[in-house]
């Protein structure tokens, strides 16, 4: 944009952001393609669908949809309190968990606060501290692209603000470590936080032979964790856009300043409410999850492949080679994997876990284009 009469009016760090690409939906794929029936596996979404309890609750939001949402949320934030066993007022709901970490970064950071994280780290922790004009650190990670936790805390400074982890992270499924979490809260300056994203905390929760951190518990110890989850991943609520934020109550009342009102809707908070009371949808759904994962693993392999582990509903594979070739023939078979050479591994696909159905002809057409 720049070089144009809009530089007189738009701020620097507005003008330098990268404009968001959305996915091209299937019924225009298909379209362009001369191709039917194709399968998305491109956006980590539940392919079980919504809990059942979330939607036999949604009809009872129709006839209120002329009223604006009770904006404080109390039905759901009580609900979630009773549910993670903290007080109410640890709790704040957003727009998506995206939401929650875009207020936390205006409620939180100075011009020259810095953010915390690491190379190959989910786009909205950057975007989140681009997007205000605050500068952005990414640490090294290791060669298996976990983040490199003495590269990170070498980076800690008097700026810090925010530090931000996701476990497991998207788009490389790496988990952080119990010990690992520790340390980076030891070496954070008073002033700073860390923010533990665990958005598909509920799918890793599949895998208790593994070691990660479980945010909730730290948070409980101390209060410079904040938690982020939602409602978009294993509860398959994705189309309503609900997540949340467990802090220490000063945080709580300081995201409330900057948070727009309204921002959560009726039938996305009613179907919450539902989703969170299904425990059946959620351990079935995490079980398909590491079925899917672990015989995707076995089974889609080739020259120079590797398929990073995940304990989330997606797994990050390797081809070996430039992945836009692998992306496009794939699509042309009726997969929409996501490529990644925007979070710079231009040699990655991401696949999210497909339904049981579709899943044979998921891994056939791996197979197919990896070999």
């Amino acid at each position: 944009m720049s070089g144009t009469w809009l530089d007189e009016f738009t701020p620097q760090h507005v003008r330098n952001l990268d404009v968001y690409q959305p996915g091209t939906p299937i019924e225009e794929l298909e379209r362009e393609l001369g191709i039917t029936g194709a399968i998305k596996v491109a956006s980590n979404e539940n392919p079980l669908g919504p809990s059942p309890k979330a939607m036999a609750a949604l009809p009872k939001t129709l006839n209120q949809l002329h009223l604006y949402p009770d904006a404080g949320g109390f039905a759901l934030r009580r609900a979630l309190a009773a549910k993670l066993g903290v007080p109410i007022e640890q709790i704040a709901l957003g727009n998506g968990s995206n939401d929650m970490l875009y207020q936390l970064v205006l409620a939180t950071c100075e011009p020259t606060d810095e953010l915390l994280s690491h190379k190959y780290a989910f786009l909205s922790y950057r975007l989140s501290a681009q997007v205000a004009g605050r500068p952005f650190v990414a640490a090294p990670t290791t060669p298996e692209l976990g983040v490199d936790v003495d590269a990170l805390i070498a980076l800690i400074g008097p700026a810090t603000k925010l530090v931000i982890l996701g476990s497991p992270n998207n788009p490389t499924g790496s988990v952080v470590k119990r010990a690992e979490a520790e340390r980076v809260l030891a070496a954070l300056p008073k002033r700073a936080l860390l923010v533990i994203d665990e958005a598909y905390a509920e799918y890793a929760a599949q895998w208790p032979e593994v070691d990660h951190v479980d945010g909730m518990a730290l948070q409980k110890r101390d209060r410079r964790v904040v938690v982020l989850r939602t409602f978009s991943k294993i509860y398959g609520l994705a189309g309503l856009r609900v997540g949340y934020g467990v802090a220490d109550p000063a945080v709580i009342n300081v995201l409330g300043r900057v948070g727009r009102t309204f921002h959560v809707s009726t039938p996305a908070m009613v179907a919450a409410i539902g989703a969170l009371d299904d425990d059946e949808h959620v351990a079935i759904s995490a079980r398909h999850a590491r079925t899917a994962i672990e015989r995707i693993q076995a089974i889609a392999h080739g020259p120079s492949v590797k398929l990073h582990p995940s304990l989330a509903n997606f797994v990050l594979i390797d081809c070996g080679k430039p992945s836009t070739p692998i992306y496009e023939k794939l699509l042309r078979m009726g997969v929409i994997v996501r490529p990644m050479a925007a979070w710079g591994l231009p040699n990655c696909i991401r696949v999210s876990v497909p339904s049981a159905p579709d899943l044979p002809r998921v891994i056939g057409a791996l197979e197919e284009v990896l070999a």
